[in-house]
C-alpha cells in the first residue's frame, strides 16, 4: 500500500486510542505549523515507507489540539512540535521533537523496538 494511503489523520482522543490499540506498532507524528514541520516529516516518511509493519498517525496540532493533548495525557511527553513518538503495544518507547527528528535516530529506534514483520 501506498505510503500516503497508510497515513491515519487523528483529530480525537479516541482516535488516537483506537489507532494505538488496533496496531502492535505505530508511530504517531504531530505535525506543526513551523517550518520545521515539512523536513522532519520527510525523514519519518523516508524510514517507514518500506515498514508497512509500522502504522503512521498524523496530529495536525492546530487542528486537533484535544487529540495532541490526549496523546501528552497518556504518555507524559510534553507536547512539542513537530514531535515524533514510536509506540510499541500501546506504550510509548522513542520520541524526538523539532530537529532532533531525523533518520539516523528513528532508523535506530526502529530497530531496537520493532522487528520487521516478514512480508
Amino acid at each position: 500500500m501506498p505510503f500516503k494511503d497508510r497515513i491515519a489523520f487523528l483529530t480525537s482522543p479516541q482516535q488516537v486510542d483506537q489507532f494505538l490499540a488496533a496496531h502492535k506498532a505505530a508511530v504517531i507524528f504531530k505535525a506543526g505549523t513551523c517550518h520545521k514541520t515539512p523536513s522532519s516529516f520527510e525523514h519519518v516518511q523516508r524510514q517507514l515507507e518500506p515498514r508497512e509493519d509500522v502504522a503512521i498517525g498524523v496530529i495536525r496540532v492546530v487542528e486537533a489540539r484535544p487529540a495532541s493533548d490526549h496523546v501528552e495525557s497518556i504518555t507524559g511527553i510534553r507536547h512539542e512540535s513537530p514531535q515524533l513518538i514510536l509506540f510499541k503495544s500501546g506504550k510509548p518507547v522513542f520520541d524526538r521533537d523539532n530537529w532532533d527528528i531525523d533518520e539516523e535516530s528513528l532508523a535506530e529506534a526502529l530497530e531496537d523496538h520493532v522487528s520487521s514483520v516478514p512480508g
